[in-house]
């Protein structure tokens, strides 16, 4: 899988933890760089772990021999699955909730929202497994993207960047379904 690829899929699976951490930034009024290293480590993680799982699932069904007649086209589907729930998810939030901030670190909800934020990994690991894709390199640059991203956007959000986390996750969503056609495109071609 060639870099560009790499870094495009890691980019589009960290945009709804990027949306997530925008918004918690927002609710941040204290320890600002101890909390936004917790939140994201925590997206970090799940988005490294939840493809690799994706994967063994993946691979277990991929070597199945009517399934490779068709793995192209169940890799476009995860992923174009994915990219367009999230379009919609952006669309169609439910309204904040406003948080009192006491200072501490509420690690269940940033637990909560690491797993739901890492759904869509587990979805695109399990397509990965279908192309044979280098799930290790794929599964670090994902979750140090989302750490990466999850810092900034927690930094973003406690400075007023608000605004930005729905759009985050189009282009996010955008970015995958784009992905599932070059696969699904390359498959056609070759």
């Amino acid at each position: 899988m060639p870099l560009v690829h790499v870094m495009l899929l890691s980019c589009g699976v960290a945009a709804d933890a990027f949306a997530c951490s925008i918004a918690r930034g927002t609710a941040i009024r204290v320890n600002i760089i101890k909390r936004s290293l917790i939140l994201a480590g925590i997206f970090g993680v799940f988005q490294a772990l939840m493809p690799v799982i994706g994967w063994g699932i993946g691979y277990f069904f991929a070597e199945l021999s009517f399934i490779r007649a068709i793995d192209h086209w169940v890799a476009f589907l995860l992923l174009a699955g994915v990219g367009a729930k999230m379009i919609w998810d952006a669309f169609h939030q439910d309204a904040d909730v406003d948080v009192i901030d006491t200072g501490a670190v509420q690690l269940r909800p940033a637990l909560i929202l690491g797993l739901a934020t890492s759904i869509d990994a587990l979805a695109v690991g399990m397509g990965m497994a279908f192309v044979h894709a280098p799930i290790i390199t794929l599964a670090l640059a994902m979750g140090l993207t989302t750490f990466v991203l999850s810092l900034v956007g927690a930094w973003m959000g406690h400075h007023g960047g608000g605004r930005f986390g729905g759009w985050a996750t189009v282009i996010g969503g955008l970015v995958l379904i784009g992905l599932g056609g070059n696969i699904l495109f390359d498959h056609m071609l070759g």
